[in-house]
């Protein structure tokens, strides 16, 4: 069965070629992170027996990065490891098998089969290949999860007194300054009853002073009057 289907992809190689098909039509294959990628690019045999091949990234602007290359083969099948890439040239079969391995999405982009033999142009085997890595839904919904909650700190506004409150010591208020020890006691509010207790004791002292006086005189006059 699989030597069924080698011989198919191999003819399908030769009749492109007869043909002149367009070999420029891109095949596309999407993956996701962590995923591999496999391919299989049929060679003619007759001509590229013992011919090394390679895998190729394409820039945006055409440059061109050689991944992988295989040994030089005289007929036996061969296999390259480089990095995550690796090749199979199988030449009795006319195939080059190219495995991807721990794809990332910066692995994205356009790939292709080719005949390696500078410094000649390389000769493209198969259709490019391009290539799309997306993100694991499961490892971006993790990643989400173990970031740290955004918390918005609340403003506080201070509101300042512009007239301070003194409070006054027990032992200064007194029971006719109706002065309650136990709250704080505006000095200005306190003001107007000191004023009028002041001028009261004055009027108070003032008449005691002339009843005094008088008393003193009258007592004067009475003595005067007996002698």
């Amino acid at each position: 069965m699989r030597k069924a289907r080698l011989w198919g992809l191999l003819w399908t190689s030769f009749i492109l070629e007869l043909q002149g098909a367009p070999r420029s039509e891109e095949i596309k294959y999407t993956r996701t992170e962590g995923q591999s990628l496999s391919e299989s690019c049929p060679f003619n045999v007759m001509k590229y027996f013992s011919i090394r091949k390679a895998w190729q990234r394409l820039g945006d602007r055409g440059e061109i990065q050689t991944l992988a290359i295989t040994d030089r083969v005289s007929g036996q099948s061969s296999k390259v490891h480089v990095d995550r890439c690796s090749l199979e040239d199988i030449p009795t079969e006319g195939i080059l098998h190219v495995h991807m391995t721990d794809l990332r999405v910066e692995d994205s982009g356009l790939y292709q089969c080719v005949i390696y033999q500078p410094p000649k142009a390389p000769v493209l085997l198969h259709h490019p290949i391009r290539l799309v890595v997306t993100k694991d839904p499961a490892q971006d919904l993790a990643q989400r999860s173990t970031l740290p909650p955004v918390t918005t700190k609340a403003r506080v506004k201070t509101r300042t007194n512009p007239s301070p409150v003194t409070q006054l010591p027990a032992s200064e208020s007194t029971a006719g300054l109706g002065v309650n020890p136990t709250h704080g006691t505006d000095v200005l509010s306190m003001e107007p009853r000191i004023s009028v207790i002041s001028t009261v004791t004055i009027v108070v002292c003032g008449i005691l002073s002339k009843s005094l006086v008088f008393t003193f005189l009258l007592i004067a006059t009475q003595r005067s009057f007996g002698r």
